[in-house]
């Protein structure tokens, strides 16, 4: 293995690929091989780079902290393992902000992707919603819960009140299936009237509940649920 990706011809060696032919040219492994810099003596650093993807990609790497990172491949301390995640918040902090300059409800897309790389690998699930300003750009992403908590639990009190204190005029609710099916249940539907109702109360409007599943959100706005 290691003749075949550790000796590659100086040209085909991810930096100086992109050197030659600019990042866009590099797949995955090669990118997050250049972020790594170096492999091990045992082990290729695209071997490793392959090993810290295998399990969904760069989406995947989101869910994890330095701790795991390093636990998921060898030749991965704590250095490259924190390297890997100020780069991962770096991408994350640049998509919030580029929800603040949007009306999301106009470009669902962009918040789809940002749900889609938000939840990625998430083993557990994630309930929170998405608070927006009069012209319905993002304040703040406040999240709700992360475990088993049965959602006839759920009270919308802790939202609307991150809600209050942040001056939101909406919210987008949100919350991800980890068995990967995002198709809303009973109780998604009977928790997502609870957040509607306790919003009207107060004037926060609930503008949508998306659902993450694996490679697939559901919108209730889009399929007429929040009436």
């Amino acid at each position: 293995m290691k003749g075949r990706l550790g000796e590659r011809k100086k040209e085909e060696r991810p930096r100086e690929k992109m050197l030659r032919k600019g990042p866009e040219a590099l797949d995955d492994e090669e990118l997050l091989a250049i972020l790594l810099g170096t492999g091990t003596a045992a082990r290729p650093v695209l071997e490793t780079a392959r090993d810290l993807l295998k399990d969904g990609g760069f989406p995947g790497l989101f869910a994890r902290g330095a701790s795991d990172l390093a636990r998921l491949a060898a030749g991965i301390g704590p250095a490259k393992a924190t390297r890997i995640e100020a780069v991962l918040e770096i991408g994350r902090r640049l998509s919030h902000d580029s929800l603040s300059k949007k009306n999301l409800l106009s470009d669902p897309s962009t918040v789809r992707a940002y749900l889609s790389t938000r939840l990625a690998g998430e083993a557990r699930e994630v309930m929170g919603g998405l608070l927006l300003d009069s012209k319905n750009r993002l304040i703040q992403d406040a999240v709700i819960f992360k475990g088993t908590v049965s959602h006839a639990s759920v009270a919308p009190a802790p939202l609307f009140r991150q809600a209050i204190l942040a001056g939101a005029a909406g919210v987008i609710l949100y919350h991800n299936h980890p068995s990967g099916d995002p198709e809303p249940s009973p109780e998604d539907v009977a928790t997502t009237k609870r957040f509607v109702a306790a919003g009207r109360e107060i004037g926060i409007e609930v503008k949508d509940h998306l659902v993450v599943g694996r490679g697939r959100i559901v919108s209730f706005h889009e399929r007429g649920l929040l009436r």
